[in-house]
């Protein structure tokens, strides 16, 4: 029990938690977040990909009472146990390289180049309008 209290704290004082299944992605889609830094070719990619297949926005947390709290990717349909991302074959590429259960400065050093290498997206805002 201890160290899984000492694990919890590590991980909130990092910023990173685990929720990888034997070391692989669980596709829980706690990660999926609704801002997130993207280059250009990934928003034409991404609407490219959500015309042809007819994507459609997803809201999260009673999106009718509290729409400004949706913080969560518009594109993770979180009602399906499997293949919760819309978009998968045409994700951004932070989505395809991260994953929860690196060192802590592995994800930092992840973070800051493509925070430093691509704009700041407001998901909902950018391919939807919201």
């Amino acid at each position: 029990m201890i160290g899984t209290i000492e694990e919890v704290i590590r991980d909130m004082e990092t910023g990173v938690l685990d929720f990888t299944k034997n070391g692989e992605c669980s596709g829980c889609g706690s990660c999926c977040s609704n801002y997130l830094p993207m280059s250009e070719k990934e928003i034409r990619e991404i609407r490219k990909y959500m015309k042809k297949h007819g994507v459609t926005e997803k809201k999260h947390l009673m999106p009718t009472l509290y729409p400004m709290f949706d913080l969560t990717c518009p594109f993770l349909d979180d009602s399906k146990e499997k293949n919760k991302c819309t978009i998968y074959p045409a994700r951004p590429q932070i989505c395809r390289v991260f994953v929860c259960n690196q060192p802590p400065s592995q994800v930092n050093e992840n973070r800051e180049l493509f925070w430093r290498t691509r704009m700041p997206v407001n998901m909902r805002k950018i391919f939807f309008g919201g």
